[in-house]
């Protein structure tokens, strides 16, 4: 594809929009993972994120709210690059809500429970 820039358009820094930098590195994004209670040493390795993140987090369905927090990042970066509804790190963390109360549908029954508790202490946030 041929765009005009690649550089990435949620954030000031104007730094190459790639994976790492959409989903972790960028201050929009970092500010999203933050509004969760997430917070991580950015200068590390993405493996390194990951482990701090899921240490943070501390819980055994840490995987899900990693990917459904990337897509509340994903869709609120397209909802504005497409449908010029500006971005912030309070609309992201409605769709990860959204989402997550999604996810309790089909969750593990083993782990429902739990998933229900930590998402009742995020809101309560």
């Amino acid at each position: 594809m041929d765009f005009d820039s690649f550089s990435c358009e949620l954030c000031i820094l104007q730094r190459p929009e790639t994976v790492n930098h959409l989903f972790f590195l960028c201050n929009f994004t970092k500010a999203c993972w933050n509004t969760i209670g997430v917070t991580y040493v950015p200068t590390r390795t993405i493996w390194n994120i990951i482990a701090q993140i899921k240490a943070k987090l501390g819980v055994p369905f840490f995987m899900e709210i990693i990917i459904l927090m990337a897509w509340s990042i994903w869709t609120t970066r397209n909802n504005w690059m497409f449908n010029n509804v500006d971005p912030s790190p309070h609309l992201c963390r409605g769709k990860f809500i959204s989402e997550f109360t999604d996810l309790l549908h089909r969750g593990r029954t083993r782990l429902l429970q739990q998933m229900e508790m930590w998402l009742h202490h995020l809101k309560l946030e």
